[in-house]
């Protein structure tokens, strides 16, 4: 990805930096495949869907990573 001048690139993402799932909403009794990569998990999202909180967190720099690249040139 080519930098731009002027524009600072985004921070680097970490596992566990960003989502802070330590309320109990976020764990569940049932085990259900994750969302993003289909293993068994007792973890769920905001919307009570399954996810690993690792997965989520990579869902989330990618999406974070357009928005850096797509918002920098202007086209969002």
């Amino acid at each position: 990805m080519p930098r731009r001048r002027g524009v600072a690139p985004p921070p680097p993402v970490t596992g566990g930096a960003l989502l802070d799932w330590t309320a109990s909403r976020h764990f569940a009794l049932e085990a259900r495949p994750c969302r993003h990569c289909g293993a068994p998990t007792h973890l769920r999202d905001e919307n009570r869907r399954p996810a690993d909180k690792v997965c989520a967190e990579s869902a989330l720099a990618e999406v974070l990573a357009v928005v850096s690249t797509y918002g920098g040139q202007g086209r969002l």
